[in-house]
C-alpha cells in the first residue's frame, strides 16, 4: 500500500510538472486569421510589397491603381477590387504586367493596363478573370495582348473587357479556357486566338449555358483558331472584323485553319465582315448547329464580304462543313464555297440572297444535301443556285423546290 500511494504521489508531481510548459494558445490575430489584407495604392502601397509579407492563401483588396508590374509565383492567391477603379498599371512596357504562375488564382474587378502584356496566366490551374478590363502597351508578335494563357493553363474569362489592345484581345497557346459575356472588339490584330493544341468555350458557361460574347470590329479575324485546336462556340456576336487591308491572319469572322475544329453551336450572329463570314481550311471541320447542348441550331451569317466578292462560307483543302439549321443569306459572293476536294454534309439550311451563286463547288468537292424533312432551301441567288465549276465536283440528295442546279450527281 505505502509503495503504491508513494508512486500515485510521484505521478501527480509529474503531471503537474509538465502542466507548468504547456502554453496556452494566444489569442489569433484578425489579419493572420482570414489572410484578407487591403493594399493602398492610392498613398504608395504595392502589391508586390504586400505579397512578400504573407504568405500563404491571401486576398489582397486593391483601393487605387497600383504603379507596378506584378509577378506571383504561389498558389491562392486573390487580388479583388476593394473600391471602385482599382487597378495595377505597369510602367515598364518590356514586362507583362501581371503574370501569374500558381493555381486557382482569381482577379476580380481591376482593370490592369500597360507591359508588354496585360495579363498572362502562364502555368497553373482553375484562374479566374472577372469583371476586368485588359490593355496592354506593348509592340511585337507576342506583345501586346489583352489576356494571355498558355503553357497548359486552364481557367475563365468572365465579364471582361479586352478591347484596343495592339496586337489581339485574347491568346491561348496549350490551354483550356472559357470565355463568356465579355467584349473583345477593336483589337489591331485578331479578337481571339486559339493556338498550338489549345481548347476554347466561346460564348459557352462552365453550366453549358449559352453566356455568348462580343467580338466586332478587329483589324484581323474576329476568331481564328488554329494549329490542331478547338473551339466550341454558343451565342456570340461576331461581326465587322478585318477592317486592316493587312490583317495577319485575314479578315474573317470566324477561321479554323491547320487541322483545327470550330463547333458553332447555336444562336451565333455572324455579319458585316470584311472578308468571308467563315473559313475552314487545311483539312480543318466546321460543325454549325449541333442539337446535342440543347441550345438550338440556328446561326446566322449574313452581308459579309464587305471588302469585295468573296464568300460567306469558304471551305478548301480537304477540309469538312456540316450545316444545320443555318441561315446563309445576302453574302458579297457565293453563300458556301467549297474548293480543293472539300465537303459538305446540309441539314435543313437557307441559303438564300448571295450575290454569286449559292453553293459553288470547284476542285474536285462534294455536297450531301440530307434527305431529313425540311430539305435545305437554296433559291434566290444571283446566278446559279448550286453550282459545279469542274467534272470532279458533284452533289447529292434532294433539295427544297425553286433551286437552280448546274451540276451532276455522283
Amino acid at each position: 500500500m505505502t509503495r503504491t500511494r508513494l508512486w500515485f504521489r510521484l505521478l501527480g508531481c509529474l503531471v503537474t510538472l509538465l502542466g507548468l510548459f504547456v502554453v496556452p494558445p494566444m489569442p489569433a490575430r484578425g489579419g493572420d486569421d482570414r489572410h484578407e489584407f487591403t493594399v493602398r495604392c492610392d498613398k504608395g502601397k504595392t502589391i508586390g510589397a504586400s505579397l512578400a509579407e504573407h504568405d500563404g492563401p491571401v486576398t489582397l483588396s486593391i483601393i487605387g491603381v497600383c504603379d507596378e508590374n506584378v509577378a506571383i509565383n504561389r498558389n491562392d492567391v486573390r487580388l479583388v477590387a476593394g473600391a471602385a477603379g482599382a487597378g495595377i498599371h505597369g510602367p515598364d512596357a518590356t514586362v507583362n504586367t501581371l503574370q501569374v504562375n500558381g493555381d486557382r488564382f482569381l482577379l476580380d474587378g481591376l482593370s490592369v493596363t500597360g507591359g508588354r502584356n496585360a495579363i498572362v496566366m502562364s502555368g497553373g490551374t482553375s484562374a479566374t478573370i472577372r469583371n476586368c478590363t485588359a490593355l496592354a502597351t506593348g509592340t511585337g508578335i507576342v506583345s501586346g495582348i489583352g489576356i494571355i494563357f498558355f503553357h497548359g493553363t486552364t481557367g475563365t474569362i468572365d465579364s471582361c473587357t479586352s478591347n484596343g489592345n495592339p496586337a489581339d484581345g485574347v491568346l491561348l497557346d496549350g490551354a483550356v479556357v472559357s470565355i463568356t459575356n465579355s467584349s473583345v472588339s477593336s483589337n489591331h490584330r485578331a479578337g481571339i486566338v486559339v493556338f498550338g493544341g489549345s481548347s476554347a468555350r466561346i460564348g459557352l458557361s462552365n453550366a453549358f449555358t449559352s453566356a455568348g460574347n462580343t467580338i466586332n470590329g478587329n483589324a484581323s479575324n474576329g476568331i481564328h483558331v488554329t494549329i490542331g485546336s478547338t473551339a466550341i462556340v454558343v451565342g456570340n456576336t461576331i461581326s465587322g472584323n478585318g477592317t486592316s487591308p493587312t490583317g495577319a491572319f485575314g479578315r474573317i469572322g470566324i477561321a479554323a485553319a491547320i487541322q483545327s475544329r470550330i463547333d458553332v453551336v447555336a444562336g451565333n450572329t455572324i455579319t458585316n465582315n470584311f472578308g468571308a463570314g467563315v473559313f475552314v481550311g487545311s483539312g480543318s471541320m466546321a460543325g454549325f448547329g449541333d442539337p446535342g447542348f440543347g441550345l438550338g441550331v440556328a446561326n446566322l451569317i449574313r452581308g459579309n464580304s464587305t471588302a469585295g466578292p468573296s464568300q460567306g462560307i469558304n471551305v478548301t483543302l480537304n477540309s469538312t462543313l456540316i450545316l444545320r439549321g443555318a441561315t446563309v443569306d445576302n453574302n458579297n459572293g457565293a453563300g458556301v464555297a467549297l474548293s480543293a476536294r472539300s465537303t459538305m454534309s446540309a441539314f435543313s439550311n437557307t441559303i438564300t440572297g448571295n450575290s454569286m451563286d449559292g453553293v459553288q463547288l470547284s476542285q474536285g468537292s462534294a455536297a450531301i444535301f440530307q434527305p431529313i424533312a425540311p430539305f435545305s432551301n437554296v433559291s434566290g441567288n444571283t446566278g446559279t443556285d448550286v453550282i459545279c465549276l469542274d467534272g470532279e465536283s458533284s452533289i447529292t440528295g434532294p433539295l427544297a423546290p425553286g433551286a437552280t442546279v448546274n451540276c451532276t450527281g455522283f
